[in-house]
């Protein structure tokens, strides 16, 4: 009786050898199926000739896109003395540095007689009848999985200049640096001194009420030291950012400093 039962169980185990074959062979004839209709495009995605290089953003250095509207940062920066926080206000205390509103711009401009039939303030006008933002086009742009907070870096005395090189010399914005991992991590695991960057400045410093453009925290103003209320210049010029005698500091560099 054993020997019958083991016979008349190979038939079963011959079917359901048969059953399992066939099912193979239509998942491997669907999965070919599938490739052909649906390549994959990030494996053999051709970045065409060169030269091009590798840049860890989501934006390439160099990178200059004409925007709707000509900003001459030169003009403001150096030529009224323009602090940085006074149209990107929240550089030093929010992740995003901020884009002036129109009544930034206009609080100004709509004064300024004459200014107005200059072509780029026609422009900026014609936004504001309209109450439409400026579309700008943006330039720096990191990969979503990666942060980066602008007010632990400006508040550590690292300047604008330091990331996105002499602006305040560009009469149209590029992509200074590469933004890529290395390049970050270069300057976490060297290190920065408030000396640096004020150095990195460059020539924004030679422009407007000294400690304005680079120079923070210099000390308490004497107004406000003798309890007045300080201008508004003076407030924003003394609240950024550590004395520039401040010691080189080390900053994190563990995945979870910028992938959070």
């Amino acid at each position: 009786m054993p020997g019958r039962r083991k016979w008349a169980a190979i038939p079963t185990v011959i079917a359901v050898a048969g059953v399992v074959a066939a099912l193979a062979a239509y998942q491997g004839a669907s999965s070919q199926q599938v490739a052909k209709a649906a390549p994959d495009t990030v494996i053999t995605h051709d970045p065409g000739p060169g030269p091009w290089g590798y840049h860890g953003a989501s934006s390439e250095q160099g990178s200059s896109p004409v925007q709707p509207i000509k900003f001459p940062h030169p003009k403001h920066v150096k030529g009224l003395g323009m602090n940085c926080l006074y149209c990107h206000y929240t550089a030093n205390k929010s992740m995003d540095p901020g884009l002036p509103a129109m009544s930034t711009c206009m609080g100004c401009h709509l004064s300024t007689y004459s200014l107005a039939k200059k072509p780029e303030i026609v422009k900026l006008t014609a936004y504001w009848n309209k109450q439409q933002p400026i579309p700008w086009v943006r330039i720096h742009k990191l990969p979503e999985y990666v942060h980066f907070p602008h007010m632990r870096h400006v508040n550590a005395g690292v300047t604008c200049q330091t990331c996105h090189g002499q602006i305040q010399e560009m009469y149209q914005v590029y992509q200074y640096a590469s933004l890529n991992m290395g390049w970050c991590l270069t300057c976490h695991v060297n290190g920065y001194s408030p000396a640096e960057g004020d150095a990195a400045a460059g020539s924004a410093r030679d422009y407007g009420p000294k400690g304005a453009s680079s120079q923070p925290n210099m000390g308490t103003p004497p107004a406000a030291a003798a309890g007045a209320a300080p201008a508004l210049g003076a407030a924003v010029r003394f609240n950024i950012g550590p004395p520039l005698s401040d010691a080189r500091h080390r900053a994190r560099y563990d995945c979870s400093t910028c992938h959070f």
